[in-house]
């Protein structure tokens, strides 16, 4: 059995909060998603740690199960989000990605620094944009915050926006060749406070348990 973007389950460990973080890769995976003609794009976060340990960190879509509603008619954002948190002994190139950029960490901060970055910032409490995407969005803020909390060099942010804005693929080649084709704006999702995000999520369903957020963490 495969966990998403086809890293074996087999391969799942705890996750190690007190191990030192030594690069930070940010990765565009190929979904089986198309739209207009081209397959979507799902990018995340991958923590290296000196023990050659890999965590992942993955904003996604709830799926039904995890909120099995619409969002209003009149809404401003898209399907609510959820933060995936899981860790592997090691990690291979996976069918699904594209192309991956690692950014060296300053003073080799453990897991749970950065991910208490997150906490503080209110990171895991995100909807997606209304066209459907925001995972990018997500990215680009949260390189942006450890950036800020002095975790990544200044400029790193600048560096992998240009990046972020292209949409990517693989061509059907013996070497799996990138092509890439620039994207004239980001989708931005919306981040909200722990009070904010309990109060709308209790407009569809006020015995779901919406405040269940962190998924897959200790």
């Amino acid at each position: 059995m495969a966990s998403s973007h086809g890293i074996p389950q087999s391969m799942r460990i705890t996750v190690p909060e007190n191990s030192r973080v030594v690069d930070v890769r940010v990765v565009v995976h190929k979904t089986s998603s198309i739209v207009n003609d081209r397959h979507v794009n799902h990018w995340c976060i991958y923590f290296h740690t000196e023990e050659g340990y890999i965590v992942k960190v993955n904003m996604r879509e709830k799926n039904q199960t995890e909120w099995p509603y619409v969002p209003y008619r009149n809404a401003t954002y898209g399907w609510p989000g959820i933060l995936d948190i899981s860790a592997y002994q090691s990690h291979t190139i996976t069918p699904s990605m594209i192309k991956a950029w690692d950014l060296h960490t300053l003073c080799q901060p453990r897991v749970k620094d950065l991910i208490r970055v997150l906490r503080r910032n209110n990171r895991e409490y995100y909807t997606m944009a209304k066209c459907g995407s925001g995972c990018r969005f997500w990215v680009y803020t949260t390189i942006s915050d450890w950036e800020g909390a002095g975790y990544l060099n200044v400029g790193t942010i600048q560096y992998i926006r240009e990046r972020l804005m292209f949409w990517y693929d693989h061509r059907q080649d013996l070497v799996r060749t990138v092509i890439k084709e620039p994207l004239d704006t980001m989708p931005e999702g919306r981040f909200w406070t722990p009070e904010e995000w309990t109060q709308e999520m209790r407009l569809y369903d006020p015995f779901h348990p919406s405040a269940d957020i962190w998924h897959d963490y200790i």
